[in-house]
């Protein structure tokens, strides 16, 4: 069987190559504002702004002014700590760079906790942290990256110390001068990034403040101890805020859609639990009279809680409500945080998709204060300064706004972190990055909708398809009507599915292309429409659901899959699900195009359900379009 997709595999949580559809994505939410796309108008819109973070009726704090360098960095002081495990063996390293004070002065400090300093590197640039004292092995990486190394790798520390903070990054267990097993998400990690931030709260030098950044596993971390620093940390509101980038927020969804195993993002926990830590060992002198011990533990690792953890993102634990799955969700925690999250995601990213920041998003309490950003790329870090650069490091961003990020993001820890009033909350809540590179902002996200209920229809009612062996097509494909408008797609699109199988279960895997006006509907989706019109079809997003876990599905929102039975064969069976989360304009005249497959965008076919037949026509199966008002 063949399955198209313009969504492409990314390598876990690291550089990797996705191509995807960025075109005619940009779109119009609420008031005021009319917004074009291909030259026409979307209707009213919040805000538009050529850059994230300025669109604004309030004049804003000039930074520079406000929170200003004030501070030499050449003479900022630079301490190695070793902090030790609340388990009580493991020993977590943390480099700490902050501008040199006169006594009394308190800082905040910014922190990314991530698994990457001694293998694939940090930022845009990929560097890793250069050994400080006795170099015990070389870093390098079996991704090839890390060919430049840096004391403190991302722009974090030579921005920031000299505007007054401090700079923590914590190496993960497992990885560089840390001791201890990597787990690829455990409970453990997020303790250890606890016990770090208590020890900097800890610090005469601290004003007890951590803000907590990072892209995709760092961001991921930063989710997990955001949530975790109120129910078991020391100092319960020592994390005041978080800039999560790209970042999971429960691991059982980035693995599982709805139940469906993916393999679209073409990695195992085995690379970190086998491949990276047989790479990656102690690289720095330390105080550690265990260090040749923690050297070998690391390496034994990897027989033993190495493979117990890949056992565990085994297909065989489905079930999200497991405690193996539970410990690494992070999303149900979210309530109790009083932190700032400032959220940052692209919308076609196929590493970390956008369920996983759609969820966290929701789960935030209403009354902490919260920003998103969706940017016009895939997992891609926003800081990089130009599309070329982009391109070499094997992402998409065709429209850069890095000097924007760092103010925005500086805003964000100027205010939050030292309550400076910078501005943070004075821009559009949402901005989401258009087609154009044009920037539109909402209170909210999804905007308002309406659900447009569109029957899906098919030749005698049926829309028959293969999963495993049988007679019938790989796949079903089925084109709506064209839009009269420009019409703006936000949130999560829903199939209400019924049909009958031949066996007791089945994977469902929707794509969701446009089609331009005059493009047939048997083209194959664009590998790349990065520059001019739309000329073919593309992807704009998916939707998975197992209908084994069809009881225990939510159309939109947080779904935990879990129990489970399995179909009647020949019954008349009904499944409810949502698509990833969007945010997409149809051009006029532009169609969708709903392809229906046991398998699509880099997930497995349960090959059980023999023939699988959706049923069609008034009161069967159904998709509701979530239209902008």
């Amino acid at each position: 069987m063949s399955r198209r997709t313009s969504f492409r595999s990314a390598a876990l949580l690291t550089a990797a190559v996705v191509l995807v559809p960025l075109a005619a994505s940009v779109g119009a939410a609420e008031k005021t504002v009319p917004q074009a796309v291909n030259g026409t108008s979307t209707g009213p819109a919040k805000a538009v702004s050529s850059q994230p973070g300025k669109a604004s009726s309030k004049r804003l704090p000039d930074m520079d002014k406000i929170d200003g360098p004030k501070y030499s960095y050449k003479d900022a002081v630079v301490e190695h700590a070793l902090v030790p495990s609340r388990n009580g063996h493991d020993t977590i390293w943390v480099d700490i760079i902050r501008p040199k004070t006169k006594p009394g002065v308190k800082l905040p400090t910014i922190m990314d906790a991530s698994p990457y300093f001694n293998t694939l590197g940090r930022g845009w640039e990929g560097k890793c942290k250069t050994p400080h004292s006795l170099v015990l092995h070389a870093p390098g990486s079996v991704a090839g990256g890390c060919s430049k190394t840096t004391p403190f790798p991302e722009f974090y520390a030579s921005y920031f110390v000299p505007r007054g903070y401090a700079v923590a990054l914590m190496d993960l267990r497992g990885t560089r001068n840390t001791s201890g097993c990597q787990v690829y998400g455990d409970r453990d990690e997020v303790f250890d990034a606890v016990d770090v931030i208590d020890h900097i709260a800890d610090q005469k030098w601290s004003n007890g403040k951590v803000g907590l950044t990072g892209g995709s596993y760092d961001g991921t971390l930063a989710n997990g101890a955001a949530v975790e620093q109120p129910i078991s940390g020391r100092h319960k509101n020592a994390v005041a805020a978080v800039v999560p980038i790209r970042a999971i927020d429960r691991w059982y969804d980035y693995h599982f859609l709805n139940g469906v195993a993916s393999q679209g993002h073409a990695a195992t926990p085995a690379l970190f639990t086998a491949a990276l830590a047989g790479e990656d060992t102690q690289n720095s002198g330390t105080d550690d009279p265990l260090l040749p011990a923690r050297i070998a533990e690391r390496k034994a690792c990897i027989a033993t809680l190495g493979l117990a953890t890949d056992a565990g993102y085994a297909p065989t634990y489905q079930d999200a409500s497991m405690p193996f799955w539970t410990e690494r969700d992070f999303a149900k925690d979210a309530k109790g945080t009083k932190a700032a999250f400032f959220l940052i995601h692209g919308l076609y990213d196929f590493n970390v998709k956008m369920n996983n920041t759609g969820q966290m998003w929701a789960a935030l309490p209403k009354g902490a204060p919260k920003k998103l950003w969706l940017l016009n790329g895939d997992h891609v870090d926003p800081d990089t300064p130009d599309a070329d650069h982009a391109r070499k490091g094997g992402h998409i961003l065709p429209f850069t706004f890095q000097q924007a990020y760092r103010t925005a993001v500086h805003r964000w820890w100027a205010q939050f972190l030292k309550g400076v009033p910078a501005g943070a909350l004075d821009t559009p809540t949402v901005e989401v990055q258009g087609a154009t590179g044009t920037w539109t902002g909402s209170r909210s996200w999804p905007v308002k909708t309406t659900d447009q209920v569109v029957p899906l229809r098919g030749g005698d009612g049926q829309l028959p398809y293969a999963d495993g062996a049988g007679d019938a097509p790989d796949s079903q494909s089925v084109v709506l009507a064209p839009v009269k408008k420009a019409t703006r797609l936000s949130g999560q699109v829903v199939f209400d599915l019924a049909y009958t199988l031949q066996g007791p279960d089945t994977n469902f895997a929707v794509r969701i292309d446009d089609l331009a006006p005059g493009v047939a509907n048997d083209v194959s989706v664009s590998q790349n429409t990065l520059e001019g019109p739309v000329e073919k079809a593309f992807t704009i997003s998916y939707g998975w659901a197992r209908a084994f876990y069809r009881s225990s599905l939510k159309p939109r929102g947080i779904s935990t899959p879990s129990g489970g039975a399995p179909v009647v064969p020949g019954e008349v069976t009904r499944t409810s699900f949502g698509s990833l989360p969007l945010d997409y304009v149809l051009a006029p005249g532009h169609r969708l195009r709903l392809t229906f497959s046991p398998s699509e965008g880099g997930t497995l076919a349960a090959n059980s359900g023999g023939t699988v037949t959706l049923l069609t026509g008034k009161g069967m199966s159904s998709v509701r379009l979530p239209i902008a008002r």
